[in-house]
């Protein structure tokens, strides 16, 4: 009976993530970015709130929904165990390196090398500086590109354990296929050069995926709950 209920209030906890997945995604597609024209402009930005707080909603985000993914996985698997184990092999690669990421850009970047940059008395100093701060910028985008490859696979494969259950779950396992294929889209022509992608993959970013993606996340979580009182 213990086992049961703690199995249970750890499925109740991922159900909660995934909502809370859902606000981290609302907050990050929306709150408005500030404004920084130039490198001098940019090297400000460690002291502003908004710009900081919207990293560390990004050091969030990646932990609340690897774990409503592992809830789903727990109810997944023995049904679907290909798809579920490499989908969760994905995306642990995805909330793991971006958790690195965004932790270089709030350590390193905005608390070591902007300020220093600022602070530095002479141009020796300051030209080291800037080159920590453009490396930073190189290591972030490889990052990215770890990031947005795991996320579509990991999504992907979610999306074809999803689509194959009864009733209304299917549509959850629909959208999970789309936002894993524009992922992937988005990585081939950010990586691979496949230029042609860009109206598709804009549109995609500017007009569907602000509203499918945390309407996905808040439909996992009413799942993960629905599940939970079928074994009650």
């Amino acid at each position: 009976m213990n086992t049961t209920n703690n199995f249970n209030t750890f499925l109740k906890l991922t159900a909660i993530c995934s909502f809370l997945g859902a606000l981290t995604t609302i907050l990050l597609l929306f709150l408005p970015n500030p404004e920084a024209v130039d490198f001098e402009a940019r090297a400000l930005l460690h002291a502003n709130g908004l710009y900081m707080g919207k990293l560390w909603i990004l050091f969030i985000h990646p932990q609340v929904n690897i774990l409503a993914s592992l809830g789903i996985a727990l109810l997944l698997y023995k049904k679907y165990p290909l798809q579920i184990f490499v989908g969760t092999l994905f995306l642990l690669l995805w909330a793991f390196t971006e958790i690195s990421q965004q932790a270089l850009l709030i350590d390193s970047l905005n608390q070591i090398w902007r300020p220093g940059y600022l602070e530095a008395g002479n141009g020796e100093t300051k030209n080291m500086f800037m080159t920590l701060i453009k490396t930073a910028n190189g290591i972030s985008d490889s990052k990215y590109f770890v990031v947005i490859y795991g996320f579509g696979l990991g999504s992907l494969m979610y999306g074809l354990a999803f689509i194959q259950e009864i009733g209304w779950p299917k549509w959850i396992g629909a959208a999970l296929l789309f936002i894993g294929v524009f992922s992937l889209f988005s990585f081939a022509r950010y990586y691979l050069g496949l230029r042609s992608l860009n109206t598709l993959v804009d549109g995609w970013y500017e007009y569907i995926y602000p509203y499918l993606q945390p309407s996905v996340r808040i439909a996992m979580g009413i799942w993960i709950f629905k599940e939970i009182k079928k074994r009650t």
